[in-house]
Order: structure tokens, then C-alpha cells, then sequence
């Protein structure tokens, strides 16, 4: 029993010199090594999110595992941090998930030393760490210390780069991306020259807030060749004057292949993009006329696209789709879902390449000298869902509609343990049984937390009176209702409460209008 414990939490050397941070500035997911009996277990993950009150934090250390057999997420709501980043917590009841609903009390140490080294529950902008005393009177003789020490993870591998196109372009290309100008093969030098056929444009998408967007167009060369416009966060290999020919003619991205290859580390549920497509011939019911976006998200391997090998041992997942114009020849938001391949779920993501061409052909299209296909994109974005869709709480289902829920019972330690269903391929549900406010918070982040700090929070509130017949309703608006999408990097949140959207900022309450209310 002691080991359980002993690897549930976190605590980190820091220097003596800290600068004040806020609690926006350390929310986000750590890398780190617990420290249980002396032993370090590496490669531990948890998060830090702003808490279910202002000025406070939720700990989460994720799907714990001890002796194969998981105990759920371990959840610590109510933390408050100093100016100086030292967190503290009344003492507080520890909620396991298990077959016997394990209870203990928990405090958080100031500071620990083990072998030499001194561990202290406090914060920077770059680690965190706590150190945590547990006592579970029934079974443990003695309070348990727990410590972790942890890096933030504030990685830029969750998202495809430069998706609006915008910034300085260097030799017709602009960060992130690259079309002829910068190809390889043996015709390299043919096509080298061909500085029109991706270039940034003026026009953007209707309620973008960049300045610039990117324009892909055919180009007939040799008079009877038709070479599609192509870009690509990869790599073109330019290998014959056969357009259609795809052992010498594709895209990839490889490893070995710095600055034309993008890192990778996500499982995003979609692809969103924003095209204005305008065939040569102008006729959108044309069936020659469709446009193609490729995004294939492998391990670490060489990949290319068209495939002319068999690369189902690398694929993680792939989105595709061959678009047709608007009747009106106007821009289109599209949306394509990644398709996950089962057998390489449990291989990581390395590297993602994605393509996007003027004709789902190669060398297809109706583009003339005089009027070649062109694409405009703009706003090319990975979407990543964290939602809540359902709930139950042992075998009981619970109908949720979205925005909150409340049982008729009075809060208890017996109140039950909930599990939830998120509609995102790499989200996941975090309970925080938060007796203080008699609630449990849900939080519902996904992979891209890491990198802008996205996510969901939800309310359960148990709405019965207690034993003196005082009603155990919160009144305070912090504590009601569910926060919509949450970014901290925002430095604010967006709370909606009976149906009325507030801002919170800090210690400050707003209405939708930017009135303050509190």
C-alpha cells in the first residue's frame, strides 16, 4: 500500500531565486521523475490547470498505473500559489479510483530532502514540482511523502507550422513550407524556376485576423505538360517529365531530411482549412475539377506521397480529401477527419506531411497558360476535440446535456465515482471531487494542452440540502455552470452560467459586453 501512494504525486528541486510567477504562467503539462522510497520512476506526466476557484490550481497526474492495475487519474484540486510560485492546500481528501473507492488525507509539504537533495513544492515558468504527505490511517502506520520532479513540456510539435501562411516568404516560400523553388531529383533544375506557382497573396479568408494567405496555380509547361501547383510542409522530388509519373514524382518527408521534414507528437481528431478553389475552365460541376489535400501522421521513417511502396507499418493516421469548387468559385471552410490505423495504436507519432496540390491528379486539371487552376488556402489548422459526451457513475448512465448536471443527493464520500466518454481521440477526463464547493469538477484536455493550453471543464453539483436543512447550491458565479474552451495562454476564461456568458480575468468578473459585474 505504501508504494501506491508513494508513486501518486510530485515535488522538485528549484533554485533559491524565483521570480514571481502567476498561475497562468505555470498551468500547462510537465515531464518529470517520480520519487517513491528513495527510487526515481522518469518519464511521468502530469498536468497543472488553473483551479476550479481564482487563484487556485488543479494537480492531475494521469491514468496511474501501479503493478499493471490502474487507479484512475489522480486529481488534486484547490491548490493556491504565493507570489513567489509556492503552492500550499488545507488538508484535503484524496479520491482513488478503485474497486474499494479508496479515501486518504493529503497535505502538501513546503519542502523535503531525500539523498542529498532538497525537494519543495513551488513553481517557475519552466518546472514545478510538490511534495506531498499522505495518510490513509486504516492501513498505513505512518503519513506517506510523496515527490516529483518535472519539466514543462512547452512543445511546438502539436501543430502543422505557419498555418495562415503569414511572415516574410524567403525565395518564394514561406516558413514552414516549401514547393519547387526548393526541390530535389534529377529535373530539380527544370522546375527550380518555377517562382509563380506558390506565392503569397493579399486575399485572405472571410473573419481571418492574418494579413496574407497562400495562392497555388498550374503551370503548362512544354506546351502540353500541365504541372500542378504543390506545396508541402515536406519535400517535392522533381524525378520526371512524366507529371503523372509517381515513383519519380511526389512529396516526402524524411527524417534524415533537415529543415523539410515537421516534427510531430499529437493524435488531432481533424484537419480544418480554408480554400478558394477556381478551376481553368471555371466550371465547378466539371468531375476533372478537384482540388486534393493529403496529411499523413507516420513514425519515424522516410514517407511519400503519392505511395508507391508499402508503408502500413509506419502510418499512425492519415485525412484526405478531393474538393470541388463553389458554384460561386468563393472560399470554403473544410473539415476532413484522420482516420487512425489499429494496428500502429500503440506506436508514437513522429513526423506529419502534408500536401496540397491544385488537381487530385497529377498532371490532371483543366488549367491553360492563359487561366491555370488555382488555390488559394489560408488558415490551415489541427483540431484537436476536448468535449465531454457522456457520463456514468458506476452502472449508473447519466443523461448529460452538455453544459452541467445535478443530482438530487447530498454530497458525500459515498456520492460514487464517475467516469466519463470524450469525443476526441487523445482527450481525456480528469475528476476533481472537490468537497469544499460539495461538487465534482470534470477537466477534458487533449494533446494540444501542451502547446496552447486548450481545454474543458464541467460541473457536477449535488443540489440536495444537508442535514440542517441548508441548501448546498453555490452562489458564487466561479463556481457554477461549465467553462467553455479554455485558453491560458489567453490570460483569461470564458464561463457560461445558466446561459450568460461571463469573462473571468484574474480577480475580475465581465459580462459578454465587457462590463464589470464582480
Amino acid at each position: 500500500m505504501k508504494k501506491i501512494f508513494t508513486t501518486l504525486f510530485a515535488g522538485l528541486m528549484i533554485s533559491a531565486q524565483v521570480m514571481a510567477v502567476s498561475i497562468m504562467d505555470v498551468c500547462g503539462k510537465y515531464d518529470g521523475t517520480l520519487l517513491l522510497d528513495s527510487e526515481e520512476y522518469p518519464g511521468s506526466e502530469v498536468y497543472l490547470l488553473p483551479g476550479v476557484t481564482d487563484n487556485t490550481l488543479t494537480f492531475v497526474l494521469p491514468d496511474f498505473k501501479y503493478n499493471g492495475v490502474s487507479l484512475g487519474s489522480i486529481v488534486l484540486p484547490n491548490i493556491t500559489m504565493s507570489e513567489d510560485g509556492k503552492f500550499s492546500i488545507e488538508e484535503t481528501t484524496l479520491y482513488l479510483q478503485v474497486l474499494l473507492e479508496l479515501r486518504a488525507t493529503i497535505n502538501i509539504l513546503a519542502s523535503y530532502e531525500e539523498g542529498g537533495k532538497t525537494y519543495t513544492s513551488q513553481a517557475t515558468e519552466s518546472e514545478a514540482g510538490i511534495v506531498l504527505q499522505i495518510a490513509e490511517p486504516t492501513t498505513l502506520p505512518e503519513p506517506i511523502i510523496v515527490c516529483f520532479a518535472g519539466d514543462a513540456v512547452r512543445s511546438n510539435n502539436y501543430a502543422l507550422p505557419n498555418g495562415g501562411f503569414e511572415g516574410a516568404w524567403t525565395n518564394n516560400e514561406p516558413q514552414g513550407w516549401h514547393s519547387f523553388v526548393s526541390a530535389t531529383g534529377d529535373l530539380a533544375i527544370m522546375v527550380q524556376g518555377n517562382t509563380d506557382q506558390f506565392v503569397q497573396s493579399n486575399q485572405v479568408r472571410p473573419g481571418s485576423n492574418g494579413a496574407h494567405s497562400a495562392l497555388l496555380s498550374s503551370k503548362t509547361m512544354l506546351k502540353k505538360i500541365n504541372a500542378n501547383g504543390n506545396c508541402t510542409n515536406g519535400r517535392i522530388n522533381a524525378g520526371s517529365a512524366t507529371a503523372a509519373d509517381a515513383e519519380k514524382n511526389y512529396n516526402f518527408s524524411d527524417p534524415a531530411n533537415e529543415g523539410f521534414n515537421t516534427p510531430f507528437q499529437g493524435r488531432p481528431d481533424s484537419i480544418v482549412f480554408w480554400a478558394k478553389y477556381i478551376p481553368g475552365d471555371r466550371d465547378a460541376a466539371n468531375e476533372a475539377n478537384q482540388a486534393r489535400m493529403s496529411t499523413i501522421i507516420t513514425t519515424n521513417a522516410r514517407y511519400q506521397d503519392p505511395e508507391t511502396a508499402d508503408y502500413s507499418e509506419i502510418k499512425i493516421a492519415q485525412a484526405a480529401i478531393n474538393y470541388s469548387a463553389t458554384a460561386s468559385l468563393g472560399w470554403q471552410r473544410i473539415s476532413v477527419p484522420f482516420s487512425y490505423v489499429t494496428e500502429n495504436s500503440d506506436k508514437e507519432p513522429a513526423y506529419i506531411l502534408t500536401t496540397f496540390t491544385t488537381n487530385k491528379l497529377q498532371g490532371g486539371g483543366t488549367g491553360t497558360s492563359e487561366h491555370p487552376d488555382s488555390v488559394l488556402l489560408d488558415d490551415v489548422e489541427l483540431i484537436y476535440n476536448n468535449h465531454l459526451l457522456s457520463l456514468t457513475r458506476g452502472d449508473e448512465a447519466i443523461t448529460f446535456d452538455g453544459v452541467s448536471y445535478k443530482i438530487n443527493e447530498t454530497y458525500c464520500d459515498s456520492c460514487g465515482i464517475f467516469e466519463g466518454v470524450e469525443d476526441g481521440v487523445s482527450a481525456e477526463s480528469f475528476f476533481a471531487y472537490d468537497a469544499l464547493h460539495k461538487c465534482v469538477f470534470v477537466y477534458v484536455v487533449a494533446d494540444d494542452y501542451a502547446q496552447f493550453g486548450k481545454y474543458n471543464v464541467y460541473r457536477i453539483d449535488f443540489t440536495d440540502t444537508n442535514a440542517e436543512g441548508t441548501s448546498l447550491d453555490p452562489k458564487e458565479p466561479e463556481i457554477q455552470g461549465i467553462e467553455e474552451t479554455i485558453t491560458h495562454e489567453a490570460r483569461f476564461e470564458k464561463v457560461l452560467i445558466n446561459g450568460q456568458l461571463f469573462i473571468r480575468s484574474n480577480d475580475a468578473w465581465y459580462n459578454a459586453s465587457g462590463v464589470r459585474v464582480k
